[in-house]
């Protein structure tokens, strides 16, 4: 393909949850987009795969996420009727820990700002509401009653297919090689894309790749973490229907600075959950994709301290990969020399759920350099040094909040 007669006002580089979120609102707008994956949407090489992802409105991570998720939450229901059929499937999500634990703390400080339905619960309202939890004494509870979960795939693919719709001309198992000019101080000139199987130029640029970022934006030095995590689905040994949908949330659980886990009811794949240590730094052009022995000896001893009926026949297991940042807070910005450049994820584990928000924040930046959403927090200079005048004035508009 000639990049003399192949020109697109916009290219989207990785196509999973935040890529394809970009591309579908990019292309209903009515921008000319191309997009690129390394793999073939949906896989099990990055990291949005596993059937399914919480979702959650009291969020603990700060309250300012709060109306982004909201936005999230009405996208979902406008992609579910799109693609005919429900994305999001409402279970309550449950915080659990120890009382002024970070996690609690920050459920109760989103759900005091912005006036979010809670139940407080300790540890006997624990024990008699949700047999399966071994509740402690010291143990309590916060049940968030919209919370719930997202099924993976289908939300995948109906972004995809609906930025297809639209025009968008995407390319599975097409890595991007390099892109040109990579002169820092060249703002202006389009971006020409190499692959293995062409050469293609685009106005603007959006880069969503999750793992592979840092090496699309070298220069930046984005002080990126790339982790290994297991998912893991088991078959309950006992009282199973204490872990039906109904009976349990979607839930959290920080027993300890280093050692949270998060899960799921059953939805007829068995109890699924993933234990976040330990955290082993990978690269993501190969690491080792198969669960092994330590993998699983960790979780059932996990298991015999939270849920002790649950450690009977492991169905499945599956790796994924966490790209995470210093603070834990998400990369949403344009590039800090490159007005024409827009950077997104890594969102250190927690991202998912705001794929299609965080597309629409994409689509505004590329378009017109701002966004009602507020993405103060996302900001690329908490990173990267100020690399003059220039930086403040690009990256500046991504701050650009509601009614300004």
């Amino acid at each position: 393909m000639s990049a003399s007669t192949n020109r697109y006002d916009v290219a989207v580089v990785g196509l999973g949850a935040m890529g394809s979120a970009a591309a579908w609102h990019l292309a209903r707008r009515g921008e000319r987009v191309i997009g690129f994956d390394r793999f073939h949407p949906p896989h099990m090489m990055g990291s949005t795969h596993g059937d399914t992802r919480g979702i959650r409105e009291a969020y603990y991570e700060g309250p300012s996420y709060v109306p982004f998720v909201r936005r999230a939450y009405e996208l979902w229901d406008e992609l579910s009727e799109l693609v005919g059929q429900p994305l999001f499937r409402q279970t309550g999500s449950l915080t659990l820990g120890t009382d002024g634990s970070l996690q609690i703390n920050g459920v109760l400080a989103s759900a005091r700002e912005h006036d979010i339905p809670i139940d407080y619960m300790d540890g006997a309202e624990l024990k008699q509401r949700y047999p399966a939890i071994l509740a402690t004494d010291d143990l309590v509870g916060i049940l968030e009653h919209r919370g719930g979960m997202i099924e993976i795939e289908p939300a995948l693919k109906g972004q995809l297919d609906q930025a297809a719709k639209h025009g968008a001309e995407l390319h599975f198992d097409e890595p991007v090689e390099r892109w040109l000019p990579q002169d820092m101080d060249d703002v202006e000139s389009p971006i020409v894309i190499n692959t293995a199987k062409g050469t293609y130029e685009a106005e603007r640029m959006v880069v969503t790749a999750g793992a592979w970022n840092a090496g699309l934006v070298g220069k930046l030095n984005l002080p990126l973490l790339v982790t290994r995590q297991v998912m893991f689905w088991f078959e309950p040994r006992a009282n199973p229907e204490a872990f039906e949908v109904g009976a349990l949330p979607f839930w959290m659980w920080e027993r300890g600075p280093q050692d949270f886990a998060y899960g799921f009811p059953n939805v007829g794949k068995g109890f699924k959950l993933g234990h976040h240590q330990p955290l082993d730094e990978v690269d993501p052009n190969g690491y080792n994709q198969e669960m092994t022995a330590e993998d699983e000896a960790n979780v059932r001893q996990w298991l015999e301290r939270t849920f002790p009926d649950v450690g009977g026949k492991l169905l499945r297991a599956e790796t994924c990969m966490y790209t995470s940042t210093p603070d834990a807070h998400f990369l949403i910005d344009i590039h800090p020399k490159r007005p024409n450049i827009v950077l997104a994820s890594p969102c250190s584990g927690h991202g998912f759920k705001f794929s299609p928000a965080i597309g629409e924040a994409l689509a505004d930046l590329s378009m017109y350099r701002k966004t009602e959403h507020d993405l103060g927090l996302f900001r690329v200079d908490r990173f990267v040094e100020r690399l003059g005048e220039q930086a403040s004035q690009t990256s500046q508009p991504s701050q650009t909040a509601a009614g300004d």
